[in-house]
């Protein structure tokens, strides 16, 4: 699955907090299972207890808020020999206003992805929006991610050669490349870490997140997860029960109790009903570039297009059919991106392949320069090493065909070949046992699960429920996407009650999504400054940026202006009409924003993004659609 929609796309462009101051989508479980008993120590399973955190300024670039602490905390690597290696964890929080209650943890996902980097940048907004004031917030990298220990078997100029390889090879030289690709990763693993790699597992991150609550001095703490991060909270909460305060599990993965078509068929047939759903949307709104009167028809002709005759990106990549069908699948996680995939097709049809490279890679965390994140190798790893893997069919030809008829798109290249090489797990370490959820505990725990997710299909939400105690509740989401924290109100609500006040949902609580965000009365009363560009009218870059409709009403212009002279030159404009300043913060490097009370009490704010906030992979589907020597000015009103 992966982690969801980053906070450099949602999270730091709603403006409500803001204060001064493996590769493929189809991570399956084995049936294999082993149950999660409560952990006999009262912290972490060590037995002993970690020195208290250290928290001090942050120096990571990515956490420019001086609000924001940083620390590290040395972690056994194996829990059986806690005097043994250890692992130097990076956290960092946002800090409690009011008067400290505890501390809510959170993690976004993966496996791999990286809980520093949202909290760093979206830390305020999140506080915010969920009432947090009295809590302090700590976001982690967990083991084997990025700045804890990242595992990276692979330079970034070898995932540049094994990224998006055509996968109906052609000629020998093709089929050699996949072979390789298949054994590259194994062997560069074990050269560099040995038979270490089982270590980084699900259960031994559970223990690491209560080491840190060991360190911070709280006897329970709150949690919030979501996808892949759900089912970490949950074998946390079966490891110690006694520990958990209050959870929140946002689009709940379940892969402990999977039989194995269902390891195969769950999000493969969540992702071509997400298609489907864009297909639609594509064929009946004009606005999307790639409209026409049969949208499928016309991207399976891309796709075969792709196949026969690859394009070459400027930086010599080789756009094929795998690099469309990774667009296609990133741009299925979040509904305002869906403009911006008609914009990519079509851009390749003519012949630049370099939308559906941008979507892409934002998928496989690939910055502008080359650089990849450790998500997609340590993803592999922490799947492995957690018992999430494919077992291989009894009928691997007669299952090939049963995927290929769920997935006539997107799983069309499927062979029985392919299914009975496995996920090469093996290669990686011996066999791992997946946890079995067993938390009998009475914190209140609030699962979330979206009708039409394509990551996290809503049976595992139902899964869940039922493996978290007799306070756990179910609420359903009917709009599209992955990852409902800042997307809907209705959710983003629930999840506060629940980690502010314990308070839970009613059963069988519906969310639908939010109603467009209406223009707000002044927002024609703010003058545009000289020097300030028009009104980009381009729903693609508007959605590039993540920004749905239902959260904010905005409008976005460019300038010539450097960054802070765009700010002050908003700040003398606003002066007139009575906006009262509230403060500023650097949400992403190289970007700027100022917020504001409108006369009536209403938010505003205006975010300038520079050509060096772009090199974020998390912005990369925007990177090329800014104009040369400009910058971007972001007005944003969220309402309350």
């Amino acid at each position: 699955m992966r982690d969801f929609r980053s906070c450099l796309i949602v999270a730091a462009l709603v403006v409500t907090g803001c204060t001064s101051g493996s590769a493929s989508p189809t991570t399956r479980a084995t049936s294999t299972s082993v149950t999660v008993t409560p952990s006999k120590s009262a912290t972490a399973s060590s037995g002993s207890s970690p020195e208290p955190l250290g928290w001090a300024s942050c120096t990571d670039p990515a956490a420019t808020d001086p609000t924001l602490t940083c620390a590290t905390l040395k972690v056994p690597l194996d829990y059986a020999k806690p005097g043994g290696t250890t692992i130097a964890l990076a956290l960092v929080k946002y800090p409690a206003s009011g008067k400290r209650k505890g501390a809510v943890l959170f993690n976004p996902g993966g496996p791999g992805g990286s809980g520093f980097q949202y909290i760093a940048s979206g830390g305020a907004t999140v506080s915010s929006s969920l009432g947090l004031t009295d809590f302090d917030l700590i976001g982690f990298d967990p083991r084997g991610v990025d700045r804890s220990g990242g595992i990276r078997c692979l330079s970034d100029t070898e995932q540049d050669t094994y990224a998006y390889l055509d996968d109906t090879p052609d000629t020998p030289a093709e089929q050699q490349l996949l072979d390789d690709a298949q054994t590259a990763f194994a062997k560069a693993c074990a050269t560099k870490y040995g038979d270490t790699l089982q270590y980084y597992s699900t259960a031994n991150t559970a223990r690491d997140m209560d080491a840190i609550r060991s360190a911070i001095g709280d006897d329970t703490i709150s949690y919030l997860g979501v996808s892949y991060g759900t089912y970490l909270g949950a074998v946390y909460a079966s490891l110690f029960p006694q520990r958990v305060r209050a959870m929140v599990l946002d689009s709940a993965f379940e892969p402990s109790g999977d039989t194995i078509e269902q390891q195969y068929t769950t999000q493969l047939g969540g992702f071509e009903h997400a298609l489907d759903d864009w297909i639609t949307y594509c064929q009946s709104d004009s606005t999307c570039e790639f409209h026409s009167d049969d949208v499928g028809a016309a991207w399976d002709t891309l796709r075969q297009q792709l196949d026969d005759h690859p394009l070459t990106a400027k930086d010599g990549r080789i756009g094929n059919q795998a690099v469309l069908e990774q667009a296609t699948e990133q741009s299925l996680y979040s509904k305002s991106d869906w403009p911006v995939l008609g914009s990519a097709l079509t851009q390749a049809a003519k012949g630049d392949p370099a939308g559906l490279f941008r979507l892409a890679d934002s998928y496989s965390q690939r910055d502008a320069n080359g650089h990849y994140s450790t998500i997609q190798q340590s993803n592999a790893i922490i799947s492995c090493a957690s018992g999430i893997e494919s077992e291989t069919p009894a009928d691997p030809a007669a299952l090939a065909a049963k995927l290929r008829a769920l997935a006539p798109r997107l799983g069309k290249t499927i062979t029985a070949k392919e299914l009975a090489k496995g996920d090469g797990c093996r290669e990686l370490m011996p066999a791992q046992k997946i946890d079995t959820l067993t938390y009998a505990g009475s914190a209140p725990v609030v699962v979330i699960g979206g009708k039409n997710d394509p990551a996290t299909p809503f049976r595992w939400a139902e899964e869940t429920v039922k493996h978290m105690g007799t306070d756990a509740t179910l609420v359903t989401y009917t709009g599209e996407g992955h990852g409902q924290l800042l997307v809907s109100s209705c959710v983003t609500n629930i999840e506060a009650k629940v980690l502010t006040d314990l308070e839970l949902p009613k059963a069988g609580t519906v969310c639908d999504p939010d109603p467009v965000v209406a223009k707000p009365k002044w927002w024609d009363s703010i003058l545009v400054p000289a020097g300030i560009d028009g009104i980009v009218d381009d729903p693609t870059l508007v959605g590039a940026l993540g920004l749905e409709p239902t959260t904010a009403y905005s409008e976005v212009r460019t300038s010539s202006f450097d960054v802070p002279t765009v700010l002050t030159a908003y700040e003398a404009e606003l002066e007139k009409v009575h906006f009262t300043f509230k403060g500023a913060r650097d949400p992403i490097p190289g970007s700027k924003q100022s917020v504001y009370d409108a006369p009536n009490g209403d938010l505003f704010s205006v975010f300038v993004l520079g050509a060096d906030a772009f090199k974020d992979p998390s912005l990369q589907p925007a990177a090329d659609l800014l104009p040369k020597g400009k910058v971007l000015v972001l007005l944003l009103y969220v309402p309350k």
